[in-house]
């Protein structure tokens, strides 16, 4: 931990942008990112994290907006962010044919990629995105191995935990040897979220209201560059979160891996609780245990009993996973990893907090186990 705090001081002591430096110091939400993309290894994800802040500085990725950008390539529509995926993540859609290798200026470029990957974190409050690359009538000229090893890079040096999938749409067959080139780039846990698809299998990760019409999708939209929308307070909010443990993406909200990004801090509107933190627990060494910790307050003007469920529980011990809650109470819950399961083991597990309203709180352990099987639907 000692190593953790000095990193701290020494960030505290650097010219790094206020901004980053009040991302680290002030909310958990953009650490956790770097813990997941380096399977909770502190000492990567601390390395990561130096690299990413010095990254931003050099290229002065917080002064990055509309009028320093070269608008023709904004508005062209080679680039930009529309729809979402079957997990909420929202699509970065690469136009391929629009772009043909060597035309433009390849900084421009680059400061195009970076203006939309921070206007999509600022929009989905660090929500994961997913890659599209639409190569439908494409051909060599189209094909820029610098420009795509660039927005690869991306991902994997300076932006952690942000892929969801890439998804390869119609890819021309004479293109194969080049993405063959492509995942030699990336982490093999990177190769396996590359998705290839034409117009009958997109349906599998897009739906159809949310795929373009050239896609084989319902949604008619035609791109044309909007101006990203003010924030209200004129701030970008990085800590504001929403609770989903029930179906892992929101702890789903980074399906596949679904103990990554969270949302905003506040109660399931359907639910008598409020649980924290939200969509995903962190998990760090403490001693010989790897620990998480999440904690359930009652809302609500009754008792209530709760049970914290997983999809795997062979490999983990909640403590306590059931009990009775007054109003206004709360209740701290430990999550502890059985032995033999590492961070790569456990990223694709949900939790599923039920609970329901009792008119006491003087029930026995198995009267309180009868209750929950005469309430197991509810």
């Amino acid at each position: 931990m000692s190593n953790i705090i000095v990193f701290f001081s020494i960030v505290q002591r650097l010219e790094f942008h206020p901004k980053d430096i009040s991302r680290v110091n002030n909310t958990n939400d953009w650490l956790r990112r770097f813990l997941i993309h380096h399977d909770l290894d502190i000492k990567d994800a601390l390395s990561m994290l130096w690299d990413t802040c010095e990254w931003r500085k050099t290229n002065k990725v917080n002064e990055i907006n509309e009028q320093n950008v070269n608008i023709e390539y904004l508005s062209e529509g080679s680039l930009f962010v529309h729809g979402r995926d079957k997990d909420g993540k929202s699509l970065f859609i690469f136009k391929c044919k629009k772009h043909v290798k060597g035309q433009k200026d390849f900084e421009e470029l680059k400061k195009c990629v970076i203006y939309w990957f921070e206007r999509v974190e600022r929009q989905d409050k660090g929500n994961q995105i997913t890659i599209f690359f639409d190569m439908a009538d494409t051909g060599l000229a189209n094909m820029d191995m610098e420009y795509t090893k660039y927005l690869i890079n991306l991902c994997k040096l300076y932006y952690p935990h942000f892929l969801n999938y890439i998804i390869i749409f119609e890819m021309p067959w004479v293109l194969n040897a080049a993405f063959k080139i492509i995942k030699s780039w990336l982490p093999s846990k990177a190769v396996q979220k590359i998705k290839f698809v034409n117009r009958v299998s997109l349906k599998d990760y897009v739906e159809a209201d949310q795929a373009l019409k050239c896609w084989g999708g319902t949604d008619d939209y035609e791109f044309s560059f909007q101006p990203e929308p003010a924030l209200s307070d004129g701030k970008v909010e990085e800590n504001k979160k929403k609770v989903h443990f029930a179906d892992g993406s929101p702890l789903s909200d980074n399906s596949p891996s679904s103990f990554g990004d969270s949302k905003q801090e506040e109660p399931c509107k359907s639910s008598k609780v409020k649980i924290s933190p939200v969509d995903a627990i962190v998990f760090a060494q403490e001693g010989i245990e790897v620990l998480g910790n999440l904690s359930i307050t009652n809302t609500s003007d009754s008792f209530i009993s709760y049970k914290v469920k997983t999809t795997s529980p062979e490999k983990f011990r909640v403590r306590p996973s059931c009990g009775i809650l007054a109003q206004g109470h709360t209740v701290n819950i430990n999550v502890v990893v059985q032995p033999g399961y590492t961070g790569s083991n456990i990223l694709r597990d949900k939790f599923l907090i039920m609970t329901f309203v009792i008119d006491h709180e003087g029930y026995s352990t198995n009267e309180l186990n009868d209750l929950w099987k005469v309430n197991k639907n509810k």
